[in-house]
């Protein structure tokens, strides 16, 4: 019994490993590399979790055999995205980075002819759970030969980073992450020792240990997203701080959120809604056109005066596309004729 719910927290987390890499992917485009790193992470993740879980789910021995080869590769992979992501960090000549992304890629090769062979594993099958037993003591050395070469070579790019680095977050980072990557050593040592829990269930501590760094790699990436400049993090900012009056209106002209300067300007409270009528000297036929060519993609200026004080402004009107390319807001910029003239 221990073993069907052991294998449906590794389906679970693996699943919610590729979920939550895909969604980084999306959410977080312009952090360009590493949203793809992240993403391939997660999936890899997905495919160590699920590819031995269904392994021990599986009745037939010689088709869990061959599933067990989706979790290797996983593994393998999972490992060769790090040294490729590591390698890119440090900045190092596209000719070096190539060779030493060959040179592991060959480990990974070999790694899966000879550990990931079904002849080099017996299949044992338990009330509740298939688990391997490893056949000769050759195709396991040289697993874990290759697990420790992958570890210190992840141990030496990452010590190369963190020197390369000034920023304080910056070293913390790479600190977190290289810390995480010996887990997963730590983690396969006892399948290594045969002990009685690993020997019948001997994926899941190193399946734990994938999920852990692939889900600490993430966090420590969410947190350091915080601090790099990108157009996200950095407009937000703009918006609250400039001294020039903003207000985002919905599609049927509705003023839904204002920036300081135009609460100042308008005298408005946050969470106030007012239509463009009430805040400009606009006619019916003014506010509808407005509004018609804008769900069309219309950006441009409009003349006309504020209502409260009937001084003159130009609205810079600019229209914020959703991710099917769907008018879904108008962001206008109130340039009154004084700072036209700052400006």
């Amino acid at each position: 019994m221990l073993g069907i719910i052991l294998n449906l927290i590794l389906i679970s987390l693996g699943v919610l490993a590729f979920a939550s890499g895909i969604s980084f992917y999306f959410n977080e485009r312009e952090m360009k590399y590493i949203s793809y790193y992240t993403m391939f992470f997660g999936i890899t993740t997905f495919l160590i979790c699920d590819g031995y879980a269904v392994m021990g789910f599986m009745t037939n021995l010689k088709a869990a055999a061959i599933v067990r080869q989706i979790g290797l590769y996983g593994i393998d992979l999972y490992l060769l995205l790090q040294i490729a992501f590591l390698t890119k960090e440090i900045k190092l000549k596209a000719r070096t980075r190539y060779l030493i992304i060959g040179f592991y890629a060959l480990f990974v090769m070999h790694d899966l002819i000879i550990f990931g062979d079904i002849s080099s594993v017996k299949m044992v099958r338990y009330d509740y759970h298939t688990a391997y037993e490893h056949v000769g003591v050759y195709p396991l050395v040289f697993h874990y030969t290759y697990i420790i070469s992958m570890i210190v070579g992840l141990m030496i790019t990452g010590i190369k980073w963190f020197n390369s680095l000034t920023a304080r977050r910056d070293k913390k980072f790479v600190v977190e992450l290289i810390l995480a990557d010996w887990s997963i050593l730590l983690f396969a040592l006892p399948e290594y020792f045969a002990k009685q829990f690993t020997q019948k269930y001997p994926a899941f501590p190193y399946c734990i240990a994938f999920v852990f760094v692939y889900f600490f790699f993430w966090s420590i990436v969410k947190r350091h997203v915080i601090f790099t400049p990108t157009a996200k993090n950095v407009s937000e900012q703009v918006f609250y701080s400039i001294d020039i009056p903003i207000l985002i209106f919905d599609m049927d002209g509705i003023a839904k959120l204002f920036n300081p300067f135009a609460k100042k300007m308008f005298n408005v409270e946050d969470g106030h809604e007012a239509k463009l009528r009430d805040l400009f000297e606009l006619s019916d036929v003014e506010t509808l056109r407005l509004l018609a060519r804008s769900k069309n993609g219309w950006s441009g200026n409009i003349k006309t005066k504020i209502k409260s004080d009937g001084s003159d402004c130009t609205l810079n009107c600019k229209i914020q596309l959703d991710n099917v390319e769907e008018p879904f807001c108008i962001i206008v910029t109130v340039m009154t004729q004084l700072l036209e003239e700052n400006n």
